[in-house]
């Protein structure tokens, strides 16, 4: 079987707990976990190491999972679980431990309740390194690899690890109240000489940043250099068929990638965010002139408070007079069909997108799958837009569609069109919205779905329970985060 993968779950039987599985985002789950949480806190549950202290600064991949979250988050843990959907929490036993079934069925020599729960810790970690080492590589690329287990007890634990040696490739050590996992010896001894010569990855400079700005208090982190990742993928042996290894190349035209990149996951009282991060990110110099626009969801806030879709962003007509400066031959039917309206580019996108847009859908009768082919409701808002021909453009295609013309009024310098029933407040005011959106204001594109206006069928029975996703993305060029959150409301 090679090297077990260490327990991703674990929490002591004696203390209650929740699985809570995470799911968001506009149709498609971003991610699903399990978060634990004790009805009792006792001594020694918080702080403690993270597995980042015990492996090599020199790592090029590393993930975590932290199960031992600080008191503040524990009550987050079991506000959010309150708010669950009933159908997600009668899926769900709160006595059930992941980490006897990985156990049983992986490793069926142990007593779960004898040998491992008595040791397994709560959080856990895996990284990756080059090296030299033929011995210690775990890969044709040169990559070295370890699992970082927190451990209660050093010595029951080398008591069930010994007898996992017995049967699998295995080798670990013990570093500050870690269990360190390889397939040999070898790569432990290089992982030691790794730490000896540049240190732990905690203390890496470019990892310590990107940590501090996706934030602490999560319950899973990844994290990875591109550019080392890159580098080592295009000098390791081909794939075969003359294709090269590198992941990036098919993305990139075979230009080099520099840059980080970091994800999160974290549980709030209110929602669960899901966010990544790109630092320094390039390909060659695709990004040089790139010019960032000015951020701001302005508009999505202002938009109809029965607002059940939404889209928005800031600079739009920036971004596409970028990508219509590079690649011309693209907009070709575009560009006629503007010149119908004796509209040129790039003078076109301004006009039509305004420097602040937003478009949202208000009606859609209960249900998201034929949206797009029924009459529906929605109004569309672009500060700085030309009245004039967005007027002209609504009114041809009514008429085009047998359909009455949409109203277009101004709201300060802002240009809205408005088709069948709206509301008289804002988005913006909606507390869900506010509980999704929070903290994205300065963001460049936005989007956002009240789940409550599903319509029931057999996939979801309560749609009320399910509240709203949302999520917005930042950039400016060779950096930028994306944010995605789920705020649920049952329990309610």
């Amino acid at each position: 079987m090679g090297a077990p993968q260490p327990p991703q779950y674990a929490a002591p039987r004696k203390k209650r707990i929740w699985m809570v599985p995470v799911a968001a985002g506009l149709g498609v789950v971003l991610l699903a976990s399990t978060v634990w949480a004790a009805n009792t806190v006792l001594g020694g549950w918080f702080g403690g190491p993270q597995p980042e202290t015990v492996m090599p600064s020199s790592s090029v991949m590393f993930a975590k999972l932290d199960l031992k979250p600080s008191g503040g988050q524990l009550a987050n843990y079991a506000e959010f679980a309150g708010k669950l959907p009933d159908e997600v929490k009668d899926e769900l036993d709160p006595e059930s431990d992941p980490a006897r079934d990985l156990v049983e069925s992986e490793f069926d020599y142990l007593d779960y309740d004898k040998d491992v729960e008595p040791w397994l810790g709560k959080r856990f970690g895996f990284a990756m390194w080059e090296t030299d080492s033929e011995a210690a590589q775990v890969s044709r690329d040169g990559m070295a690899a370890a699992f970082a287990v927190a451990v209660t007890d050093e010595d029951a634990a080398r008591t069930a690890l010994q007898e996992v040696q017995k049967k699998e490739d295995l080798s670990f050590d013990f570093r500050d109240d870690f269990a360190l996992l390889a397939p040999n010896s070898a790569t432990l001894s290089d992982l030691d000489s790794k730490i000896a010569a540049s240190g732990t990855l905690d203390a890496q400079e470019d990892f310590a940043s990107d940590m501090q700005s996706i934030g602490g208090d999560t319950l899973a982190t990844a994290w990875m250099d591109l550019g080392e990742f890159s580098r080592i993928q295009a000098d390791s042996p081909s794939s075969g068929y003359g294709r090269s290894s590198n992941p990036f190349d098919d993305l990139t035209g075979g230009e080099d990638v520099e840059g980080r990149v970091a994800m999160s996951l974290k549980i709030e009282s209110e929602y669960a965010e899901v966010r990544g991060d790109m630092f320094d990110v390039k390909s060659g110099n695709a990004l040089d002139d790139y010019k960032a626009p000015e951020p701001g969801l302005e508009a999505m806030s202002s938009l109809p408070n029965n607002t059940v879709m939404a889209v928005g962003g800031s600079g739009l007509d920036s971004v596409a007079e970028q990508v219509w400066e590079e690649n011309p031959d693209d907009f070709g039917d575009f560009e006629d069909a503007l010149d119908a309206q004796d509209v040129s580019l790039p003078e076109g996108f301004t006009q039509l997108l305004g420097s602040k847009t937003a478009l949202g859908i208000t009606d859609v009768e209960g249900s998201f799958d034929d949206v797009f082919s029924n009459d529906f409701s929605l109004q569309y808002r672009a500060t700085g837009a030309d009245a004039d021909l967005l007027e002209e453009i609504a009114t041809a295609m009514s008429e085009a569609n047998y359909k009455s013309a949409p109203g277009v009024d101004t709201d300060g310098d802002t240009v809205v069109i408005s088709s069948g029933a709206t509301g008289a407040g804002k988005l913006g005011d909606d507390a869900f919205f506010q509980r999704v959106m929070e903290g994205t204001e300065d963001s460049h594109v936005g989007v956002y779905m009240n789940l409550r206006e599903f319509s029931p069928d057999d996939d979801i029975a309560n749609p009320e329970q399910w509240g709203a996703v949302g999520g917005a993305v930042n950039f400016d060029g060779s950096n930028g985060s994306i944010v995605a959150r789920w705020a649920p409301s049952g329990g309610a």
